[in-house]
């Protein structure tokens, strides 16, 4: 007798709970590979912050040539004592919000790739690059050139 049946890995109700298993696992890993869990340890945001709000923002994360892009999937809020660093609640696994001072920023810089502009901010004794693209990336510059004057 052959039995013809599907392994058990490809069983329908196998799938939503391996999905998830994957999501979460690559979600952490990015996380890592990105930076962000390791500013969260410095970082974490506490409560809310208050100042303009940008959501759904493009902008990537960590070491050149490979950064973590993050597609529309960023929210930032730009305020008078620093900016607010979140993403969507599907990819916030071992990425929490974060709020980082201005004190605690070296540097934010306008950049071009392929034509496309961008804000790159470094943070003062942190390997991560932060990357944001648009209204968002004018906003934390603008931000941080009132906050050194």
């Amino acid at each position: 007798m052959n039995d013809l049946s599907a392994p058990p890995v490809m069983d329908p109700r196998w799938f939503l709970p391996l999905f998830a298993l994957t999501w979460i696992g690559i979600s952490g890993v990015l996380a890592h590979l990105s930076g962000w869990a390791r500013l969260a340890k410095r970082f974490r945001a506490r409560g809310s912050t208050q100042g303009e709000r940008f959501r759904f923002v493009s902008g990537s994360m960590g070491r050149r040539p490979l950064p973590v892009s993050y597609g529309s999937c960023l929210f930032v809020q730009v305020g008078p004592q620093g900016f607010r660093l979140s993403i969507l609640f599907l990819f916030r696994v071992e990425s929490p919000p974060l709020f980082v001072r201005w004190s605690q920023v070296a540097s934010v810089t306008s950049r071009t790739f392929l034509f496309l502009p961008y804000t790159e901010i470094r943070l003062r004794d942190q390997w991560p690059a932060i990357s944001l693209r648009g209204k968002a990336g004018k906003a934390v510059s603008q931000a941080f050139a009132a906050a050194q004057s």
